[in-house]
């Protein structure tokens, strides 16, 4: 049925029942022995919302628990626990919502946010170490690594703009513990990324379609409270990685407008001054 989602992992079907209204999901794990840090035991973990309050299940003990492979069958898909057996089994809740360190981003967080929903998922996670921000740390002691993740949120309602009335995204940074109960330790203000520009090129090749006006339409602007922001209106973060030959830098690949996709590469120190510098930054 519509109400439920079947999902896959290491080679086991299992089904979670009705969400609630919740979606966008982000599925990660926390490693055993990653970047040389000891997180213990691999854990495969499913985080339902990222605030308001953050909710994270622990899928992989759950399943170890639950699943027990049939030797003379030799079965491989069997259902497994619903998301409401791991309400009562195995759940991270924490109410903490941490507002922006940094003053300016603070005031404009309190700003924008009452026009947007909560956050919701849209790309989790990529473990990043300690060198990337011990400086910018503000409580002691400072966490061996944290965990990344990008957020969106979306207006109450369509909202008025030069183009009539319409639903617009933000997004936001957020980091948390690499150990249960996973809780946010930052949160940047909300934020949008740009328009595909000319100079988006990697030698020869554009990264949006070089044939189709949309990878060129730089029209629909965000606009919100009467203030027009040089950024799309509609942009949706639909992953990250960690990229391949520079570990200092990270790969997002969102949406414009839900037209045409962009690629940017940010850097580790980067989102790690926005989300615990107080000044923004980053002394070097």
């Amino acid at each position: 049925s519509t109400d439920r989602l079947r999902l896959f992992h290491d080679g086991i079907a299992f089904e979670l029942d009705s969400f609630g209204g919740a979606k966008n999901m982000q599925y990660f794990q926390i490693v055993g022995k990653n970047s040389g840090i000891d997180h213990g035991n691999n854990k495969t973990l499913m985080e339902f919302f990222p605030s308001g309050p953050r909710q994270v299940y622990d899928l992989g003990t759950q399943l170890a628990q639950k699943i027990a492979i049939n030797e003379q069958t030799k079965q491989t898909h069997e259902v497994a626990k619903t998301i409401g057996e791991w309400k009562n089994a195995s759940t991270f809740d924490t109410e903490m919502i941490p507002e922006p360190v940094n003053p300016l981003s603070r005031e404009l967080d309190q700003k924008l946010k009452k026009w947007f929903f909560r956050d919701r998922g849209s790309a989790c996670c990529i473990t990043i170490e300690k060198k990337y921000y011990e400086d910018f740390f503000q409580s002691s002691p400072v966490p061996e690594s944290v965990q990344f993740g990008m957020a969106h949120a979306k207006t109450y309602g369509k909202k008025p703009s030069s183009q009539g009335p319409r639903f617009s995204y933000a997004s936001r940074l957020y980091a948390f513990s690499s150990s249960e109960p996973y809780e946010l330790i930052a949160r940047s203000a909300l934020f949008c990324f740009g328009f595909t520009q000319d100079t988006d090129v990697k030698g020869n090749l554009p990264t949006g379609n070089l044939y189709s006006l949309l990878t060129y339409n730089r029209t629909k602007y965000l606009e919100l409270k009467g203030t027009t922001y040089e950024c799309p209106h509609i942009h949706f973060v639909s992953g990250m990685t960690e990229k391949v030959d520079d570990p200092s830098r990270i790969i997002v690949a969102y949406g414009v407008n839900d037209c045409v996709p962009r690629f940017v590469e940010v850097l580790k120190r980067h989102v790690m001054m926005h989300l615990f510098s107080e000044n923004g930054v980053m002394n070097e």
